[in-house]
């Protein structure tokens, strides 16, 4: 029953719950390659990598159709940074609206209410769980909740669809510019070698497949329901 409560949470924004059940199969060297080279055009229509000596370049809306994901008009990182450029700070932003984000904590909640992990409430504290591990990953912050995290689930607390494309591109975006010194770590595994693949107009040559089919490395499969469970105390 408590996973039937937080599932509407993700199943109103049409692509989320299948982009979070693709397989985490993912190979690191592609990875690094991708990050290595990866350039996101100033109005993200597109991004461009290399690979192996071959170039590339993915439209944003061929890249939302590849990972199975919808257009919208509204995107999380310009209603937090507006037009600051990468790299965009966790701690800055622009401040949620009370009204707004008032749904993701304890009441009462007004001007000045503290704004800290410890004070959402449960099915908040849930989805930044979920989200600190699959569309906004960090390796930092732990009791911390960002503008940028209180951006993210004051979203899906409110089911007001967004651009999830947008977000990851801008992530990654940020990866590159802070030169991976950032708490980013290389973000999107599994789904940047998905989108490697499918964007590829030809199979695979025998040696990259022969570098998948080798790959151990996963990107752990995260069910919310599962998360239920193993965190209780949440």
């Amino acid at each position: 029953m408590v996973g039937a409560d937080i599932r509407q949470y993700f199943t109103y924004l049409l692509g989320l719950p299948e982009l979070l059940a693709l397989p985490g199969t993912y190979c690191e060297q592609w990875v690094r390659e991708f990050y290595a080279s990866v350039w996101v055009s100033p109005d993200h229509s597109y991004i461009h990598y290399a690979l192996v000596g071959t170039d590339y370049r993915v439209i944003a809306q061929r890249a939302r159709e590849m990972l199975g994901l919808r257009a919208y008009s509204t995107r999380i990182h310009q209603l937090c940074y507006g037009n600051f450029e990468p790299p965009r700070r966790p701690h800055g932003g622009e401040i949620l609206p009370v009204d707004f984000v008032a749904p993701c904590f304890h009441p009462p909640f007004g001007e000045g209410s503290s704004r800290t992990v410890g004070d959402l409430t449960r099915p908040a504290r849930i989805l930044d769980f979920v989200l600190r591990k699959t569309l906004l990953p960090r390796t930092g912050y732990r009791d911390g909740f960002t503008r940028i995290q209180q951006w993210l689930v004051a979203h899906l607390i409110s089911q007001t669809p967004f651009d999830l494309w947008d977000l990851i591109v801008l992530e990654i975006e940020d990866t590159i510019s802070e030169s991976f010194r950032g708490r980013h770590q290389l973000p999107y595994k599994h789904w940047i070698t998905l989108l490697i693949l499918r964007a590829r107009p030809v199979p695979l040559p025998a040696h990259l497949q022969r570098e998948l089919t080798d790959s151990d490395t996963v990107f752990p499969h995260y069910d919310p329901r599962q998360m239920l469970r193993a965190h209780h105390d949440l």
